[in-house]
């Protein structure tokens, strides 16, 4: 019972955060307005570099890339 109890207390967190492939007209805007204003470029990040993962910019930067078709 221990063991149901703790694999559903760590997957319910990851259940939110499902990306959809579809894109919406106003994700895309958004992504169309950053590119323009500051780019989309895959910033510096010593947490990724040391295996921690992506921060939250670097995830909506590779996003709109592979959105626009960067990638």
């Amino acid at each position: 019972m221990l063991k149901i109890l703790l694999a559903l207390t760590t997957a319910m967190p990851l259940a939110a955060c499902v990306t959809t492939s579809e894109v919406t007209a106003d994700e895309r805007a958004y992504c169309e307005r950053m590119e323009r204003d500051m780019g989309v470029d895959h910033r510096h990040d010593h947490a990724e570099a040391k295996g921690r993962g992506m921060n939250p910019m670097n995830v909506t930067h590779a996003r709109c890339r592979a959105m626009l078709g960067m990638n």
